[in-house]
């Protein structure tokens, strides 16, 4: 099974990235459908509309000094020349009478990344009050200045402060410590070019089903999409090639509850599609579900798989510590919230969550970036993964 992992692994990493709307993630989309429907399983696949993002470079001159900038993901482009605004909290964003600046937000505003406008599964009134606030000021452009954000991911520095197709105010983003050297020009023109385009196109969302022969379901998920330019190879190709392997333990599968296979198409995705997509479908259904099973960030080398519980009853707990207990690879961990498990805490369903051992330090060093690459997966470990899953269905069967 280890070569069977390591070959989804390969064919899962072999484009840039998987981002939805791109090339790379409609070819991972078709993968899981043949190799799933190849094993048995029924599978669904819905086209949905989605944005395509290219971009180029940016362009900051203050004065004689021109200044590293990057373009802020989902960006509507600008070529501005124009006064410079600063601010660091929502009070001074909410009181400025700057229309048409660029708008520097720094400090203690741009300490974290705001939530899309109309994300659904978690916006805060303070995030809601921060876009408001700037689309009220309605400055040409903004450049936030951030460090690391350590709630968000801590490879990533400097970190967009915005990535929203659906805020049309373009922006880009910048170190703090060159923020810091771009406030003196507070009140003085600046010239800024952002080079980046939004283009409509379409990618899909793919559920693969195997009829039980009781009610209900266990749904295991993966997302399938990663951020792009990174390959995206624990976040999160292991995940997905977890579903396609155990897919094919699965295809004499009869007794026990039906199984879902769900590689969710949008967990890194402003919009989330995939995930609105399969809540719209499950609406009304959600009582039909024993237990949701997601997989992110598994399988990193010299560590082991953590397991993670939300909301499960000693019925469904129990059985799947015993699958732990003889399973060495596998060992309790703590709760985490930022993937799509918390889709079924949301809905009142308990799931569990399988994640690498360092997960922390995953998202510190390799994360979201160009660093996430195939050497970093030990696909013992996600055989090992693949094995456990279908013991805990066995035994919840």
């Amino acid at each position: 099974m280890n070569e069977r992992v390591m070959g989804y692994l390969e064919e899962l990493t072999r484009y840039p990235d998987r981002h939805v709307g791109s090339p790379g993630n409609r070819a991972a989309t078709g993968l899981f459908a043949r190799v799933v429907a190849g094993f048995g399983f029924d599978t669904q696949r819905t086209e949905f509309d989605c944005i395509e993002w290219k971009y180029g470079a940016v362009e900051l001159r203050a004065g004689d000094e021109d200044f590293e900038v990057l373009p802020g993901p989902y960006s509507l482009p600008c070529e501005v020349r124009t006064v410079l605004t600063c601010a660091s909290t929502v009070e001074e964003i909410e009181a400025l009478e700057a229309p048409g600046s660029v708008l520097l937000l720094g400090g203690p505003i741009a300490a974290g990344q705001v939530m899309p406008k109309n994300f659904t599964f978690y916006n805060p009134d303070s995030h809601k009050r921060i876009v408001r606030a700037i689309e009220s000021a309605a400055p040409a452009a903004v450049i936030a200045a951030t460090g690391r954000d350590p709630q968000m991911v801590g490879s990533q520095y400097p970190f967009p402060m915005f990535e929203d197709g659906d805020f049309d105010i373009p922006n880009a983003y910048m170190k703090d410590v060159d923020g810091e050297l771009l406030v003196p020009f507070d009140g003085k023109e600046v010239v800024l070019r952002i080079d980046s385009t939004r283009v409509p196109t379409t990618a899909e969302h793919v559920v693969a089903s195997k009829k039980g022969s009781i009610p209900g379901r266990i749904v295991i998920t993966a997302h399938i999409d990663s951020r792009k330019d990174s390959p995206g190879a624990l976040d999160n190709a292991s995940g997905v090639a977890t579903l396609l392997a155990l897919a094919e333990l699965l295809s004499d599968y009869e007794d026990g509850p039906t199984i879902e296979l769900v590689p969710f198409n949008g967990e890194d995705n402003y919009a989330n599609p995939g995930e609105m997509l399969w809540v719209a479908e499950n609406e009304g259904r959600w009582d039909e579900i024993v237990l949701g099973i997601n997989i992110d960030d598994l399988g990193m080398r010299d560590t082991v798989n953590h397991v993670s519980f939300y909301g499960c009853p000693p019925e469904i707990e129990q059985p799947v510590r015993a699958a732990m207990a003889v399973s060495p690879e596998h060992e309790g961990g703590p709760q985490w919230f930022q993937s799509d498990h918390a889709i079924f805490g949301i809905y009142g369903r308990p799931a569990i969550a399988l994640a690498s051992s360092d997960i922390a330090g995953f998202m510190a060093n390799y994360a979201h970036s160009e660093r996430d690459t195939i050497e970093l997966a030990d696909p013992m470990l996600i055989a090992s993964a693949v094995r456990f899953i279908r013991d805990v269905i066995g035994r919840l069967a």
